[in-house]
């Protein structure tokens, strides 16, 4: 099936382009660096969509509300989890105006870079390596529920992520995918998004 949906030239396009995108974030400043951190910490145990809507009634309160504010804007647009969130989102500005740092370790090591964000609270691995890729690093796995569904109809993969061995263990399988199909590992889940979904995710 992926195969199929690779050889579609208007779906590759699509693609392209949103890679584009993420190739454009990681010559983009800190603050659209923060955006995205912000974002990751939102989809963690949320929906993606739900996250993108949550990030766009915060505007600018993820660089200058107080933890009530963003609390209150994150319930008030019907997120889930808007007190851990919230209290995640506040205690990260710590760390706006170092991502940047942590980009130029990406440049020469993508999976210390990914160590290293893991040290941020709100941050697994699958959110810090979703976003490495929309900062434009290519290389790690976004491994959500899409993709673990995914493994589970085509490969054979069952059970659950139960801890960080099992990612990188899966991570190490889908770049074998990724590998056959002339593709980054970081653009293969925009495909399995797409043929799980019909759209194509952030």
């Amino acid at each position: 099936m992926l195969r199929k949906l690779v050889g579609n030239a208007k779906l590759r396009a699509r693609v392209l382009e949103r890679v584009d995108e993420f190739k454009l974030n990681k010559r983009a400043g800190e603050s659209v660096w923060y955006r995205e951190l912000v974002l990751c910490i939102l989809t963690s145990n949320s929906s993606f969509f739900n996250a993108y809507k949550a990030l766009q009634e915060l505007g600018e309160l993820i660089f200058t509300g107080s933890r009530n504010q963003i609390k209150e804007t994150l319930r008030n647009a019907g997120y889930r989890f808007y007190n851990t969130k919230s209290e995640y989102i506040y205690r990260s500005r710590t760390v706006l105006g170092s991502l940047k740092r942590i980009g130029q370790l990406a440049e020469k090591d993508t999976l210390e870079a990914r160590e290293k964000l893991l040290e941020i609270d709100g941050l697994g691995m699958k959110e810090a390596s979703h976003f490495l890729r929309n900062v434009g690093f290519l290389d790690v796995a976004i491994i959500d529920r899409h993709v673990l569904r995914y493994l589970s109809e085509h490969v054979g993969f069952q059970g659950k992520m139960t801890s960080k061995r099992r990612y990188l263990e899966l991570e190490s399988l889908l770049k074998s995918i990724s590998f056959t199909l002339g593709l980054e590992v970081g653009v293969l889940d925009l495909y399995i998004w797409y043929s799980i979904t019909g759209k194509l995710a952030k």
